[in-house]
């Protein structure tokens, strides 16, 4: 939504709703531009006419968005931030189990309680860097 369509859509509510709304703070605007609405533009319309009964002039913020909307962003962000603490985690086992088997990569699957394929792939996956060593004879892994 551009700038000249928002201040337009802004003037329109202010008529019906007799209110003197400045606008949408940034944070709320990412929030609206951020969410699905599968509900289409009628969905988007309500919540916009919730949040404007809200507000009592100034800005529309977070707060006058629908508990729904911000939820749904909120349960994304918490999700987010749970798999970034379990990926340090896993690193932090990862190296730990590897470091404790002298790099011998098999020994730290089966001391992680893991197969030693599921072991390569968490590697991967997380950009684990490992010492060239492999461990296993004391030569330089190939990989």
């Amino acid at each position: 939504m551009d700038t000249e369509n928002q201040q337009q859509f802004i003037e329109r509510f202010n008529k019906l709703q007799q209110k003197n709304v400045l606008g949408v703070t940034a944070e709320a605007l990412s929030l609206l531009m951020a969410y699905d609405w599968p509900g289409n533009i009628r969905e988007l319309e309500n919540a916009i006419e919730r949040a404007f009964i809200l507000c009592n002039g100034g800005y529309i913020s977070i707060g006058h968005l629908p508990e729904d909307l911000t939820a749904h962003v909120a349960a994304t962000v918490d999700g987010a931030m749970i798999q970034s603490a379990h990926d340090s985690l896993d690193i932090q086992a990862i190296l730990a189990a590897v470091s404790r088997n002298g790099c011998n990569r098999t020994a730290a699957a089966k001391y992680l309680g893991i197969h030693k394929t599921t072991l390569f792939r968490k590697i991967r996956k997380l950009g684990i860097t490992l010492p060239e060593q492999d461990g296993r004879s004391g030569s330089l892994a190939i990989q």
